[in-house]
């Protein structure tokens, strides 16, 4: 293993460079060492990410036993100074956990960040998600409406005027575990 001497002048080349995936959601890896050196060596690692992509970060922002300082110690370690994830994210979690997060959660990322960010802090539960219209005034009641649309509830038509939908969707939300989340009811099971 050839050993490679990082200069402040790569450090400044490598900084904020993009590596692994095509979504809006990173992470900022950084360079422990070269932070504690007072440079800012990092790279935005956006998802999904993959070990190659991972690798290649690693290899931008020069972490690996193969990259010295002048005085022969290696930069290993690295941390998260920023993100843009709908999940939170420590400074020392592994970004392989973060990625394995992320792919669990894929089938959301159509959904608003503060919908996907429920559902995050809510990880072992079985979700169902109810897009709510703005039929009604209030939460509860475009909830009752939506359960009638979506068949959950059989109303006869000619007594669809006289339903208290309110009742409906505040029964329901109390009878369940869920949350309202902008235009969404987002049930966990």
């Amino acid at each position: 293993m050839e050993l490679v001497k990082v200069t402040e002048e790569m450090m400044m080349e490598q900084d904020g460079k993009r590596v692994g995936g095509d979504s809006d959601h990173w992470i900022y890896l950084t360079n422990l060492k070269a932070y504690n050196e007072g440079f800012l060596l990092g790279v935005y690692l956006h998802f999904p990410f993959d070990e190659e992509d991972l690798a290649q970060a690693y290899q931008t922002i020069c972490v690996g036993n193969e990259f010295v300082d002048e005085f022969g110690y290696s930069y290993e370690e690295y941390f998260i100074t920023d993100y843009d994830v709908p999940f939170s994210v420590g400074e020392y979690d592994f970004p392989q956990s973060l990625a394995e997060r992320y792919d669990s959660l894929e089938e959301y990322m159509g959904y608003p960040d503060e919908v996907v960010r429920v559902i995050a802090e809510n990880r072992d539960a079985e979700v169902t998600i109810i897009e709510l219209d703005d039929t009604g005034v209030s939460d509860h009641e475009k909830l009752g409406y939506a359960l009638v649309d979506l068949g959950y509830y059989d109303i006869p038509e000619h007594l669809a005027n006289y339903i208290d939908y309110e009742a409906i969707g505040r029964d329901y939300d109390f009878g369940t575990s869920g949350e309202f989340v902008n235009v969404y009811y987002i049930e966990f099971n």
